[in-house]
């Protein structure tokens, strides 16, 4: 499959990574560069070609697949959203993920190296997870959300559509996360949240 990834920053050059150790394993991706709106295009990062913005998607005619590389969630949304009746948003499962074949995935999601998708979970559309995260058994993840890296949800716990989970952030079993909440990195959430709750600390409390 031909593709692009949105996002020339960060997120999307380790998804040049992952895209590469899959190929390794097995062929799969040709990626064709990247889609951004500031970085020039023509311009290579890490090898890769910046092939321009949105208005180069746009005249592909959804003849490539896209793979989101921003990390924000709303910015996700609004991408899948806008672009999915005319583009194909495959899943990129890095080879070192460990994903139960009882698991219940939508489409653009994103699932880097080390993480464990445990049986019955459910991931939405839209949803990344970053290296060395886990989710528990029946956990579920509403649509684009981000979990950043060496974040566990436990097993039965559920996570609000457009939640930000903060590197090394705990979520124990059983537990709610509202929609469109932030936890702060290293934040271990054990007791129910409101929507748009921000959660600092061990264990977290509502800062805003």
């Amino acid at each position: 499959m031909d593709v692009v990834i949105f996002g020339a920053g960060g997120l999307g050059r380790e998804i040049c990574d992952t895209l590469a150790t899959v190929n390794a394993a097995r062929t799969h991706f040709n990626l064709l560069g990247f889609i951004d709106e500031v970085k020039a295009a023509g311009s290579l990062i890490n090898g890769i070609p910046v092939l321009g913005g949105t208005d180069l998607l746009e005249g592909m005619g959804g003849q490539v697949g896209v793979i989101l590389g921003i990390a924000t969630p709303a910015a996700r949304k609004r991408l899948h959203q806008q672009y999915r009746g005319s583009f194909a948003f495959p899943n990129v499962i890095h080879p070192g993920a460990l994903v139960s074949a009882h698991a219940v995935m939508g489409e653009a999601i994103l699932v880097q190296a080390y993480c464990i998708v445990a049986a019955n979970a459910m991931i939405g559309d839209g949803v990344m997870m970053n290296a060395h995260s886990g989710l528990g058994h029946d956990a579920k993840v509403a649509q684009y959300c981000s979990i950043m890296s060496y974040c566990d949800l436990a097993g039965n716990t559920q996570l609000g559509e457009l939640s930000f989970v903060g590197t090394g952030a705990k979520v124990i079993p059983s537990t709610l996360v509202g929609a469109e909440s932030y936890l702060c990195a290293g934040a271990v959430v054990f007791k129910n949240c409101e929507k748009k709750s921000k959660l600092m600390g061990n264990p977290a409390k509502i800062i805003g």
